[in-house]
């Protein structure tokens, strides 16, 4: 069951985090979580849809930003894993899963990350822990720069300041396979034509983590559809990890401990590009899953919670 406690209507960034003038009310979860819970929260004139474990009571969580092409059920393994320490929230970006689509196509990077910035005020968290994959690692990136008081560490899973072209062009040719699906096996099927490297059970994950049901039984991407026609992208959006030219100026700006986390098969970035994003962090860390591709979440979830575990233990992160 849902509580609700008095949202202060003064408060100066009401209009800007979009909260409901005439509700003035805030909506808190209920204390414990022991498995997930679907939730709806409106931020900068979208509703957006998080997946929450663990105790919501605690001001700490760990925060988990999904890539593009993929919702926050690509965190499904990883979260249910880490929230036997930690309260865990996953996030389905604007445009993405159950969040809201935006009617001008306004994906850029600076929305995508005022979006956590709302989000983060609004759910009461005093700091966080960002883990970003792909497009929200690059997204996580910015906010620790933006807000190096809030955040306690920072896991940044193959997302670099120069990506593959060969490994993004893959991608788009993925998504442009068709419009729907009678099968999730379908997608399977086109996914070991690209990933060739991968098992049918990482590929059936990465398919959960891409695909929505349809009225008709079938399924469909979860995902605006501006982000698979490259002739209607506007341009300040950043699907494929593309536009990154900027993305150097916030690596500077990182304060917090930082783990560079990067798949044994990946086509997305090279190690040469790795080990400049590790030079220019002082003190970040490396880390290489094995038999994982760009899409570390899903090919290999277990290993990577374990990896971020002990990380976050040699740093004293509490748990919950």
């Amino acid at each position: 069951m849902l509580q609700y406690r008095p949202f202060n209507l003064a408060h100066p960034r009401l209009r800007s985090l979009g909260v409901r003038d005439g509700g003035g009310w805030r909506k808190c979860a209920t204390p414990v979580v022991n498995r997930s819970q679907d939730q709806v929260i409106e931020a900068n004139g979208l509703n957006f849809h998080y997946r929450e474990w663990g105790d919501v009571r605690t001001k700490h969580a760990l925060v988990l930003l999904h890539d593009y092409a993929q919702t926050a059920s690509a965190w499904d393994e990883v979260a249910a894993d880490l929230s036997r320490e930690y309260r865990v929230i996953a996030l389905d970006q604007r445009g993405y899963g159950k969040t809201d689509r935006v009617p001008d196509h306004d994906y850029s990077r600076a929305s995508q990350v005022a979006d956590l910035e709302a989000i983060v005020e609004l759910l009461g968290l005093r700091t966080v822990t960002l883990i970003g994959h792909g497009m929200g690692g690059a997204n996580a990136i910015c906010f620790a720069a933006e807000h190096p008081d809030m955040v306690t560490a920072l896991i940044a899973i193959e997302v670099a300041p120069e990506v593959l072209r060969s490994g993004v062009e893959t991608m788009r040719r993925v998504v442009a396979t068709g419009d729907e699906f009678a099968a999730m096996s379908d997608l399977v099927e086109v996914f070991h034509r690209y990933y060739p490297y991968a098992t049918t059970e990482q590929l059936e994950r990465r398919a959960r983590a891409s695909l929505a049901p349809t009225d008709d039984g079938g399924f469909a991407w979860a995902f605006d559809a501006i982000f698979r026609d490259a002739t209607a992208r506007p341009p300040e959006a950043d699907p494929g990890q593309r536009r990154l030219q900027n993305l150097w100026d916030s690596v500077e700006h990182v304060q917090c401990p930082v783990m560079i986390v990067t798949g044994s098969e990946t086509d997305m970035i090279t190690p040469e590009a790795v080990q400049r994003l590790h030079r220019r962090i002082l003190g970040s860390r490396r880390s290489l899953i094995e038999e994982a591709g760009h899409s570390v979440p899903t090919d290999q979830p277990s290993a990577l919670s374990q990896h971020i575990r002990e990380f976050l233990q040699s740093l004293s992160i509490s748990p919950l």
